[in-house]
This record gives structure tokens, C-alpha cells and sequence, in this order.
């Protein structure tokens, strides 16, 4: 069963939220987005096994998701929801990289289509159990975050269709996750102080989802273009990379 609801996964669930222990919010927030950005790596790696891009992105996110939670159990152990959080999240991770650190296939790609859906609903619900109450407002930060693992899981669901997988939950996942991405843009799009600076790296991920769109039509018209798929590849590594500088700069300000 596939436990996420798209909308669950990418809000606050601040009813999880508890004190939380020093210094691993930081390092929980990022761990759904590690999952998916693996993940699409794996299914970039079954279109194009030769491509070395597509490996070195994968060791990179497995290498930071590993170090992650080797702190985050260290860290959680006096915390019983936290530290049965974690344990559950390690025995998924142990199957995740066992499955995704082997050739790409099509069935490991269905197996994952599963298996990335239970870790990032497990990682985002430990960390939102980490979360500082916060009521009912969205944070900026986490709002550029949630952009951030959206950009990875569109484009993970994009290429799975791409690769030939018949799942019956994907074509609803894109059409979720796409609407859920304009809804997050328009909220960081709509505060009210947003800096010059803000407002220019808003408007250049707003000119890569132009494309990113673009390819997400095709693909409904049974459009299965290489280049089409390159431009996905492309387009969501650049949204990730503004997503992330966007959650920096929002982090920054909330502190200062």
C-alpha cells in the first residue's frame, strides 16, 4: 500500500510537531528530497546507462542521505517516537540502496516507484516531528524545501512513464505534484518582503518550469522525444539548485 498523500507529505504536520532536539532539523529537512533525487537518478540511469552525470548524482545524494541519518539516530535516541521513526526509516533505507546501488531495470524501477514512496513519507514524518511549532504558517524556508523534493519527484515520475512503466498511481502523481509545485511558487511568490534578489531567482525557476512544462504536456500527447527528457533532466537539476539557494536565503533572513 502506498502510504503517501502528496499533500500530506509536502505540508507542516504540525500536530507531529515536538521539541525538538539540537541541531537535526537541519539535518532531517533534507532527507525526503535526498530520496526522491535518488531515485531519479536510478530511472535517468535506466534510460541512459552510460551516463556518468547520472551515477555521480546518485552517490552524491546516497553519500549525504547515509551521513544524514547515521546523525539523526544518533541523535534522536532520547526521543522514543523519534528514535522509532529512525529505525523504521534505516530498514527502508537498507533495502532502498540495496536496490538502488544495482543495474537500473525496469523491475527495480516498479520496485522503486513503492519502495521511494514509504522513505520519503517516513523522512518527512520524522521531520516534522522535529519541526519548531510553528501554528498554522508555512515557513518560506520549508516552502523553497518542499519546491526543492518536487522538482526531483516530477521528474522522477516523468522518467519512470518515460522508461516504460505501466503503474496506475503515476500519471496521477504528476498531475498532484504538478499542481501542488504551483501552489508552493505561488505562496513564496505572493510574500509580501521578498527583495530584488528574491524576486529575480523566483522569476528564473518560474522560466525553467516554463520547460519543465512543456515536457510534461508532451509526455500526456505520448510524446516520448530523447530531447524531451533531457530537458527534464536538465530543467529540474536547475529548479533543485534555485529551490535550495531560495531555502538558504529565506533560512538566513528568519534568523537574522
Amino acid at each position: 500500500m502506498r502510504p503517501l498523500i502528496l499533500l500530506t507529505l509536502l505540508c507542516s504536520l504540525t500536530t507531529f510537531a515536538a521539541e525538538p532536539a539540537p541541531g537535526l532539523q537541519d539535518e532531517a529537512a533534507g532527507q525526503a528530497l535526498l530520496s526522491e533525487r535518488i531515485a531519479r537518478a536510478y530511472v535517468w540511469r535506466g534510460l541512459e546507462a552510460d551516463n556518468a552525470e547520472a551515477r555521480r548524482q546518485q552517490q552524491a545524494a546516497t553519500a549525504q542521505f547515509e551521513r544524514k541519518l547515521a546523525k539523526l539516530r544518533a541523535g534522536s535516541q532520547d526521543n522514543a517516537e523519534l528514535a522509532d521513526d529512525y529505525a523504521l526509516l534505516a530498514q527502508l533505507w537498507a533495502d532502498y540502496q540495496t536496490l538502488t546501488q544495482a543495474p537500473a531495470t525496469r523491475e527495480g524501477a516498479a520496485r522503486l516507484a513503492e519502495l521511494s514512496e514509504e522513505l520519503a513519507w517516513i523522512a518527512r514524518k520524522a521531520s516534522d516531528r522535529l519541526a519548531q511549532p510553528t501554528g498554522n504558517k508555512p515557513q518560506p524556508n520549508r516552502i523553497a524545501g518542499d519546491i526543492a523534493t518536487l522538482s526531483q519527484r516530477l521528474a522522477k515520475t516523468y522518467l519512470l512513464q518515460a522508461y516504460g512503466l505501466k503503474v496506475a498511481f503515476l500519471q496521477r502523481d504528476l498531475i498532484e505534484s504538478r499542481a501542488a509545485f504551483l501552489q508552493l511558487s505561488q505562496q513564496l511568490k505572493a510574500l509580501p518582503d521578498n527583495t530584488p534578489t528574491l524576486q529575480a531567482k523566483l522569476a528564473l525557476m518560474d522560466s525553467q518550469w516554463f520547460f519543465f512544462q512543456q515536457a510534461i504536456d508532451e509526455l500526456a500527447k505520448r510524446n516520448t522525444d530523447p530531447q524531451l527528457r533531457r530537458n527534464v533532466i536538465t530543467t529540474s537539476d536547475r529548479i533543485y539548485e534555485v529551490a535550495l539557494d531560495l531555502a538558504a536565503h529565506y533560512q538566513r533572513r528568519g534568523q537574522d
